[in-house]
């Protein structure tokens, strides 16, 4: 359905500002999962970054989970090969976008986001990948070059992955104002970690910048193209109420649209319908099933922005669970729902949900 593609230009055209204003070469796009991150890159940051006289250079770090020096080897290769090519960059960015939307349709197959082998990159990649980047200098002329590195948070993931981290910045440090980069990351705990813990090697090398939730400009998108495309009639408060159902996510909204679209159904049938595809991708049931009763109501707490170690919160504790309501059992659930994925912390006493759809599943079970 890449018709059907919301395009962001002028978000697209903010970060390039950001990059050209010459304050940072680095910056890092964060966001959940599901919120069009990746599409988002791959069919608007590309193309415009093009325009401004960029050569971009897209690559995924979960291409290889085990080894993500290749995802960087072969992108730069790609970059290298299809200079020498007219017109090759629009092919190879649309052969990226489909793999990206046939992985997106293995609906019920988990994704793995944690090297089960992680395997430290030999000496001779590492050069061979500065020597791609002076390759791909060299061939793209008075051209800057624009690496963007998706789910880069899977370098602090693993300490096998430190020389390419440190490598990795080496390489951008030498060439700032030549080689200008955009990360991207699905998870706030190790992008902070990556970022923000003064022992990494990228520790206050790039800026931070928040990536937006769509908002009534893309239901009204969606709901003229059922109509003028599919024929078929739906309100825009019962589109954009499935759309704050379904987390904002655009990934998941579109499930709903093909709903519609294949089934004639209404949004009500839909949605219910893409809630149980959701519950299942993120395995909800199984993450139940090991959160203990305190684990659960401190979920919900946070969920509802309730300081989880005020006396009202400990007084549940005591009388919902059979542990003490005390701060040191809150502390170890709090840990268990982080390792969990469920939350962070980036900040003292403040918690991201990474997973919102959870507090939905533990109300209504």
């Amino acid at each position: 359905m890449n018709d059907w593609h919301f395009t962001r230009a002028t978000l697209a055209q903010h970060y390039l500002n950001l990059l050209d204003i010459g304050i940072s070469s680095s910056f890092a796009i964060v966001a959940p999962r599901r919120k069009g991150k990746t599409l988002f890159i791959l069919q608007d940051l590309a193309p415009e970054a093009q325009k401004a006289g960029y050569v971009p250079v897209y690559a995924s770090l979960w291409q290889n989970i085990n080894a993500p020096q290749t995802g960087l080897i072969q992108a730069l290769e790609e970059a290298i090969a299809a200079l020498d090519k007219h017109g090759a960059f629009n092919r190879l960015f649309s052969t990226k976008i489909k793999k990206t939307a046939i992985s997106n349709d293995l609906l019920g197959k988990m994704e793995i986001e944690f090297a089960d082998a992680p395997t430290a990159p030999a000496n001779q990649d590492l050069a061979y990948l500065d020597q791609l980047l002076s390759q791909l200098e060299a061939k793209a002329g008075k051209k800057r070059i624009l690496l963007l590195v998706d789910e880069v948070q899977h370098l602090a993931t693993s300490a096998q992955f430190d020389a390419l981290t440190h490598t990795l910045r080496t390489m951008l440090d030498k060439r700032q104002g030549r080689v200008k980069s955009i990360f991207t990351g699905s998870s706030r705990h190790y992008m902070n970690l990556l970022f923000n813990e003064s022992q990494s090697p990228f520790y206050h090398f790039v800026e931070a910048v928040p990536f937006p939730d769509l908002d009534e400009d893309f239901i009204s998108f969606l709901r003229l193209k059922l109509v003028q495309d599919q024929e078929v009639t739906v309100s825009l408060p019962s589109l954009t109420r499935a759309f704050s159902s379904l987390d904002y996510s655009p990934y998941w909204m579109m499930k709903l649209v093909t709903r519609l679209i294949t089934f004639r159904s209404d949004v009500d049938d839909a949605l219910a319908h893409v809630l149980m595809l959701l519950e299942a991708a993120e395995d909800f049931e199984e993450l139940a099933k090991r959160m203990k009763p305190i684990d659960r109501l401190i979920f919900l707490a946070l969920s509802n922005e309730d300081n989880p170690f005020s006396k009202d919160i400990f007084a549940r504790i005591d009388r919902e669970c059979s542990v003490k309501g005390i701060p040191s059992n809150v502390q170890r659930s709090i840990t268990r729902l982080s390792e969990y994925g469920l939350i962070s912390q980036t900040h003292k006493g403040r918690y991201n949900i990474e997973k919102p759809g959870m507090k939905r599943y533990l109300s209504a079970s």
